[in-house]
């Protein structure tokens, strides 16, 4: 498909995303090395209109683009990630929903777009304590799940 054919053109949003959703699954290969950003505005009749369509050297520099974009453009994306292309759609709010496609399989869930390091800090380090019992929840540990051993003294024999 020729992307740039789809600038000026006016979608229902899901129809925009259902389209471009199935030119990855069925030209997989083809969209393998792709970087870009459709960039779109709403229209008065409730459906978009792609006004812009940026290409990018690689997920880092697309990256940067969404730091600087967001809550500012709204915007559907394709970019290579590991293995598989993610296919995102970007509002205002940073919601939308994003598509990992595989060769052989493809899974869509809503989204929230943000960076780890937007969040707040503690404002101190995390203590060993808390670092110990950070890593045993996200390994499913939970402190009353644990069973204490009580162990008494040791005697030589």
């Amino acid at each position: 498909m020729d992307f740039e054919r789809l600038i000026g053109q006016t979608f229902f949003e899901n129809e925009f995303y259902e389209l471009l959703l199935f030119e990855i699954e069925e030209n997989f290969e083809q969209h393998s090395n792709k970087y870009l950003h459709f960039y779109f505005e709403r229209t008065p009749d409730k459906k978009i209109s792609i006004t812009e369509l940026v290409f990018f050297k690689n997920s880092a520099k697309a990256n940067q683009k969404n730091r600087a974009n967001i809550e500012k453009k709204e915007w559907f994306q394709i970019v290579l990630n590991h293995g598989h292309i993610d296919l995102m759609l970007v509002r205002f709010d940073r919601s939308g929903f994003v598509s990992f496609v595989d060769k052989n399989s493809t899974r869509t869930q809503d989204w929230r777009l943000g960076w780890a390091d937007e969040r707040p800090s503690l404002g101190r380090p995390l203590t060993p304590d808390e670092m110990r019992r950070g890593f045993q929840e996200l390994a499913g540990i939970f402190e009353d799940q644990i069973t204490k051993q009580k162990l008494g003294p040791k005697k030589a024999v």
